[in-house]
């Protein structure tokens, strides 16, 4: 990996993400224009998704939509129950991930909204 950064999408890391029961919880901002979300609800920018790595929770903003189930996000935090980490294994805050709709432990469609 090169510490070079370009434009557009970066190369990510792809973690090996805890296998999910089920689809995500999906959380919406009640006042917000997404009242009532569906599982099957789109990916977009913006959004913040949380999946989990040996049950430590890595949450995630979605910078690239790749496909309706699948993005590249940057890492906002790691969190391991209340104590906030900086890296999980070769993973940092700040480093770009790739995460499906299947990965993700919940997802919150108006994140940019709070």
């Amino acid at each position: 990996m090169t510490s070079e950064r370009s434009e557009g999408m970066k190369t990510a890391k792809q973690p090996k993400w805890d296998k999910q029961e089920g689809p995500p919880i999906v959380i919406a901002n009640p006042a917000g224009p997404n009242r009532s979300p569906s599982f099957t609800e789109p990916l977009n920018v913006g959004q913040e998704a949380i999946g989990t790595i040996g049950g430590i929770e890595v949450i995630v903003t979605l910078t690239d939509i790749i496909a309706p189930t699948q993005a590249q996000g940057e890492i906002t935090q790691i969190l391991d129950g209340l104590v906030e980490l900086d890296a999980l294994g070769d993973l940092s805050v700040g480093d770009t991930v790739l995460i499906k709709r299947e990965d993700m432990y919940s997802l919150n469609i108006d994140a940019d909204l709070l």
